[in-house]
């Protein structure tokens, strides 16, 4: 298997999921092992995991994981499971890294279901709306033509 800084490509990526996907957006804290062994087998008690085994994993000590197992972590990380595989993420990889935080952010998640119920125009003014408070955020570029 190909190594990525000095640990197998499944450990890489695995600790890439654990430090970009967290339960409360990007600044919060991240998921333990326990945490995401105990999300696997209520979703799917027929899975036995462990979060010493997810741990060995993450380490590389571990290399062969069921595809039951990697299944689910994939599905509790909202990857493809083609993610964990694949020797180096791909643009498409980052996206749907991307999409996966989105998913795990509660506020985020909240505002785009609401947001499905919004008619075209609705939908285009809160458009406006969050790009107009994101373009007065910290770190924000400034607005086009006000250099």
């Amino acid at each position: 298997m190909p190594e990525q800084e000095g640990r197998p490509t499944l450990a890489g990526h695995l600790d890439q999921l654990f430090e970009d996907i967290r339960p409360h957006g990007a600044g919060g804290r991240r998921y333990t092992n326990e945490e995401v062994a105990t999300a696997i087998r209520a979703a799917e008690p027929g899975i036995r995991v462990g979060g010493a085994y997810l741990s060995a994993l993450r380490k590389g000590t571990k290399r062969n994981p069921s595809t039951e197992l990697l299944s689910a972590l994939a599905r509790f990380f909202g990857v493809p499971v083609t993610y964990l595989l694949q020797e180096a993420p791909d643009a498409h990889g980052n996206a749907e890294i991307q999409l996966a935080q989105v998913a795990h952010n509660l506020g985020v998640r909240h505002l785009a279901l609401r947001a499905l119920e919004l008619s075209p125009e609705g939908l285009a003014a809160v458009t406006r709306i969050v790009e107009h408070v994101l373009e007065g955020a910290p770190g924000a570029d400034p607005p086009e033509g006000s250099t």
